[in-house]
């Protein structure tokens, strides 16, 4: 598991263990996370962070082959996610020798050489993606404008 998966599932993890019972209307939504305008980018974590003023705690999702992602709140489970604006920060290892995609949650400890493929700052905390969920939900599309790092 990455460590950014390994810190959202621990924070819906204490949010469970707590009772976090938030009450926010949730908004389903789709997406499609593509690379250079078109190419899709599959095994993926697209994360959802609130700006200030969105409620909640935001959402993750992972993309298919076809670079395709519904999200999950990272308050239980829950489908969906609040409307409001988000930061997006996007998550992919790949091995740093090989360049060959590391397998979904796969624990980094058995990939030494693993490395992060989404340039900075698209992967960061501080990533400039930005997408804006309506109270209707339906879909968004992601895409980092830069090659990706460590593919041969």
């Amino acid at each position: 598991m990455s460590p950014l998966t390994l810190k959202l599932t621990g924070l819906a993890g204490v949010c469970l263990l707590a009772g976090c019972g938030d009450g926010l209307e949730r908004v389903p939504i789709e997406g499609k996370l593509t690379v250079m305008g078109s190419q899709p980018l599959e095994n993926a974590v697209v994360v959802f962070m609130p700006v200030p003023g969105t409620p909640g705690e935001g959402a993750i999702g992972n993309t298919d082959a076809q670079g395709g992602f519904t999200v999950i709140s990272s308050r239980d489970d829950d489908s969906g996610i609040p409307p409001g604006k988000y930061k997006v920060r996007v998550s992919r290892l790949v091995d740093g020798q090989t360049g060959q995609v590391l397998p979904e949650g796969a624990p980094e400890a058995d990939y030494p050489n693993a490395m992060e493929s989404i340039p900075p700052p698209f992967s960061g905390p501080n990533s400039p993606l930005e997408v804006e969920v309506t109270a209707a939900g339906g879909d968004v599309e992601i895409d980092i404008p830069k090659p990706l790092r460590g593919q041969k």
